[in-house]
């Protein structure tokens, strides 16, 4: 299935250059983790606010403040985020691309690491959803102190 849909008369010109520069992927083999120059790796594409190399354009000299975890909890918050952010950034590009079959490789990827991610938060710090399955006798969200209430934060 080939998509030929412009966004041009949607006011979402950058969109055409999402579609013309991965429709590029198609044609790669045996794509590892993130090997691909139009994106970045998680981590930079959730302090930008975007994955995708060629829709990111720096505002004058700014440059997305670099974030460094105080303490264990919040480096595996860190990790929950930009796992999912990146997860979440290949979901809306195989909305649009759904036969991208390196993307939705890719994007089971991240969304593998992400589950993994939010698994070993919650096993040590309590759910990060009130959808987090726990102990059917306890409710979950006053099992757990809240981040303000403590003292190591």
């Amino acid at each position: 299935m080939n998509n030929n849909f412009r966004y041009d008369n949607y006011r979402y010109s950058d969109m055409n250059m999402i579609t013309d520069l991965f429709m590029q992927s198609n044609n790669s083999q045996n794509q590892q983790i993130n090997n691909n120059p139009n994106l970045a790796e998680p981590y930079e594409g959730f302090i930008r606010g975007n994955l995708f190399n060629n829709l990111y354009h720096q505002y004058r000299n700014h440059r997305p403040s670099q974030l460094v975890p105080s303490n264990e909890q919040a480096e595996l918050l860190l990790n929950v985020d930009q796992l999912t952010f990146a997860a979440h950034e290949l979901n809306l590009y195989l909305d649009v691309h759904p036969e991208d079959q390196n993307m939705i490789r890719l994007f089971n990827q991240y969304q593998k690491m992400a589950n993994e991610a939010i698994e070993r938060y919650e096993k040590k710090y309590g759910p990060l959803t009130v959808n987090t399955e726990s102990n059917p006798d306890v409710f979950s969200w006053q099992a757990y102190s809240w981040p303000w209430e403590r003292e190591e934060m």
